[in-house]
């Protein structure tokens, strides 16, 4: 089909889509309802949003610019990065001390006529800081009340109106901006609320949510639907299956469903829109399918997440797959997503979501398959997209390995068995107040699960580890594993918590792929790793516990995505060569050992609670006592305590130059000053030519050939010279100790000799 045929039907669509959009009463485009927030000096401009929230009983928005952020709150610049523009804005601090009955705050549009069949798009900026906000959500009001301008502006009667929640978010953006696009319909008189609320529990930080850039524009955003209308930019496949999909509003069965579309679900009102379905009810037969295709989609600089709502209700469902089809071979059809069956045993829509990610155009394919003649339809409804990644929902709803929520299970991720006496340092839990509350965002106020990390178990030593792992994954192509990461103590004066790894386990060894230290978080933050193409493999989330304190590490919203990726945070990256040496040397290896050496402290060896420690050192990684380091290092360092002098063996034996030394230390000093300086050269020229000719001892690392980032030597002639020294030492003491002792033995015989001569001639005269 040629381009200008393209052109034209486009432009005769959208002739089609106004005149539908005037015969139901709706303009295609409110103007009046745009703000970009314009600021002049100090004042802006709120455009034609409420500024009176009286007759909903909360808090309202403010106006504020970046250059006054720190006085009044609020981002350093507004969404076009200009730190003199304008946004709106509700802080913590507003919002608690407002003299309005609930303790929140609305940004409320101004009352709009019903959308019509086409619906509208919303697109905004939005932005999140601070511990002082719990969540950020966008609803849509669809008045009840008759007369609703005459009732804001004078308060003639109550305010009355259905809510939908279009959007929520709980975590942070850190304060920077975020694109945000929402499709959505009205069947009456509405407006648009932005809704930010404190948490009361952090309500003494700070906080705050700034909103800019909010237009309105006629029919869904882009590559999205709502079915409302029609099947907008996605069509039925002409060829490649067996027939088509359908729009409805309600289904006529008694057995299976929808009864009515998702939004009116959610809305839990009267229907209020429409769905895409196939029916498998004559002529069709079972395995036939259908597919609905959507239009060409740029190759993805960054993974997106698409989501999706089912009805999948009936005693002879079939399946529901999502294809990728890249555009160049469309023969090259992977499955994305997959659902066998009926979703549940009642008539109700089902979130579904995956991740997408390609570097290529494609399109993506929704195929629905009859299982049962007549006794299963298959329903899809409002179709999004977002950025980022996302597990794919429901569990086991992909052919990739990993991905959880941890919602309802573990997802195949196995956690190990801890007896009923020990602590259980690895768990799923769900918010309370002793845990902070997930990352998943969901449209039920279900509260969200994630896999706890406990860090305050004491029955477990610094250094213990324990992981979380799924096996037999296969990874067959080099694979981005994304997730969430929340790390927290609440012992302030306590900077060493613990670390986290990803590990790779393969018959050739464990790799360690991705690592964070000690951070400590105020909210879940997001890392990702690239998994090399390896084929069968574990894969592991491993935690090392420094001492114990009161806090935890938290995994959350898994994700695993055909592409490589970058190492996020930053300071996860793990080189080859890196080691804290917690438990062993890890790729490196001990090179030219003496195979003189009698005792292990005289080579490089790796310190445990057990073997090697160093009384009062603690190790650099947690600042606990009893190993993870290597003691050679600290030997390295104080040569001047193994070049001791190598003393005459002559003066080992001879009792009564020990006793003269002891007795007369000057004349020691006068008569063999000379001779030990004499023999401490001697010692070390010896030790100087001996390593001349066998080398150090070195602590290689793996391609760095005894230099580069973690290398360490040391000289095992001072350890044995330290050894030696001490052994030497001890001998004096002793030597002195038992001259001293036959000394007074032989004069307390002498007295005993006195007094008995002394006793007779006294007694006989």
């Amino acid at each position: 089909m040629s381009e200008s045929v393209i052109s034209t039907e486009r432009k005769m669509t959208l002739v089609v889509f106004f005149a539908f959009a005037f015969a139901f009463g709706g303009p295609p485009v409110n103007a009046q309802a745009d703000c970009s927030f314009n600021a002049t000096g100090t004042s802006v401009s709120l455009c034609s949003l409420l500024k009176n929230n009286e007759a909903f009983s909360v808090a309202a928005w403010k106006g504020g610019t970046g250059a006054e952020s720190n006085w009044s709150g609020g981002p350093p610049v507004d969404n076009g990065n200009d730190p003199a523009g304008g946004f709106g804005v509700a802080t913590t601090y507003d919002m608690v001390n407002t003299d309005q009955p609930y303790k929140k705050a609305w940004l409320v549009t101004e009352p709009s006529p019903k959308t019509g069949a086409l619906g509208k798009c919303l697109e905004f900026a939005y932005a999140i800081y601070g511990l002082g906000i719990e969540e950020f959500q966008v609803f849509l009001m669809t008045y009840l009340t008759e007369d609703v301008n005459d009732a804001l502006q004078n308060n003639t009667s109550p305010v009355v109106f259905q809510r939908t929640t279009l959007m929520r978010r709980k975590s942070t953006t850190h304060g920077q901006w975020t694109p945000a696009k929402i499709s959505f319909s009205a069947k009456g008189d509405f407006s648009v609320a932005f809704e930010a609320l404190p948490d009361a529990m952090y309500e003494r930080y700070t906080g705050y949510v700034a909103v800019d850039d909010i237009t309105f524009r006629p029919g869904s955003c882009e590559n999205e639907c709502t079915f409302d209308f029609n099947f907008c930019d996605l069509t039925n496949e002409p060829n490649n299956d067996d027939f088509d999909w359908s729009l409805g509003r309600g289904t006529e069965k008694m057995n299976t469903g929808p009864t009515k579309d998702q939004s009116s679900f959610i809305s839990n009102g009267i229907t209020n829109g429409g769905y895409a379905y196939i029916s498998s009810g004559y002529p069709r037969t079972d395995g036939d399918i259908a597919q609905l295709v959507s239009p060409v989609l740029d190759p993805t600089e960054s993974p997106m997440c698409l989501k999706f709502w089912l009805n999948m209700y009936g005693s002879g469902i079939g399946a529901m797959r999502v294809l990728y089809s890249p555009t160049a071979n469309a023969n090259n059809i992977r499955e994305l997503w997959k659902q066998e069956g009926s979703s549940s045993g009642t008539d109700d829509w089902y979130p579904s979501q995956v991740t997408v990610s390609s570097t290529e155009s494609f399109n993506l394919i929704f195929e629905a398959s009859v299982g049962r003649r007549g006794s299963g339809d298959i329903a899809l409804d409002s179709i999004t997209y977002s950025m980022g990644a996302c597990p794919s929902q429901p569990a086991f709803s992909t052919s990739n390995w990993g991905d959880c929520t941890f919602m309802e299970n573990t997802c195949g991720w196995q956690i190990p068995y801890f007896p009923d006496e020990v602590c259980s340092m690895l768990s799923r839990v769900t918010e309370s107040n002793e845990n902070p509350p997930g990352h998943t965002e969901n449209d039920f106020d279900i509260s969200d699960s994630y896999i706890q990390f406990d860090l305050s178990c004491y029955q477990q030593q610094a250094r213990y580890t324990v992981s979380l792992t799924y096996l037999q994954a296969s990874i067959t192509t080099e694979s981005c594993l994304s997730f969430w990461v929340y790390m927290f103590t609440r012992v302030q004066s306590q900077s060493k918590i613990g670390a986290l790894s990803v590990i790779l386990i393969t018959s050739d060894g464990n790799q360690t792929l991705w690592r964070l230290e000690n951070e400590q978080h105020s909210d879940w933050v997001y890392a990702q790793v690239t998994l090399p193409a390896v084929g069968l493999a574990n894969v592991a989330f491993q935690t090392t516990k420094a001492s114990s304190v009161i806090g935890m590490i938290g995994v959350d919203d898994v994700t695993v995505f055909s592409s490589a990726c970058e190492v996020l945070p930053e300071q996860s990256r793990y080189e080859t060569g890196d080691c804290s040496f917690d438990h062993d040397f890890c790729a490196w290896t001990v090179q030219n050992e003496d195979p003189l050496a009698t005792r292990p402290s005289e080579n490089w060896r790796h310190a445990t609670r057990d073997v090697g420690a160093v009384a009062g050192l603690r190790d650099h990684t947690f600042q606990a006592d009893g190993g993870g380091c290597l003691p050679g290092r600290l030997q390295h360092r104080h040569r001047q305590l193994v070049e001791e002098p190598k003393r005459p063996r002559e003066e080992r034996y001879v009792l009564s130059l020990l006793l003269l030394a002891a007795l007369f230390p000057d004349s020691g000093r006068a008569h063999g000053g000379q001779r030990p300086r004499q023999h401490e050269g001697a010692a070390v020229a010896s030790a100087r030519q001996r390593h001349s000719l066998r080398g150090e001892p070195v602590v290689q690392g793996p391609g760095r050939a005894g230099g580069g980032r973690g290398r360490v030597h040391g000289k095992h002639t001072r350890q044995r010279g330290l050894t030696r020294l001490l052994w030497h030492r001890l001998w004096l003491y002793f030597s002195f100790s038992f001259t001293l002792a036959l000394a007074f033995a032989v004069l307390f015989e002498a007295l005993l000799v006195f007094f008995f001569f002394f006793f007779f001639f006294f007694c006989k005269s």
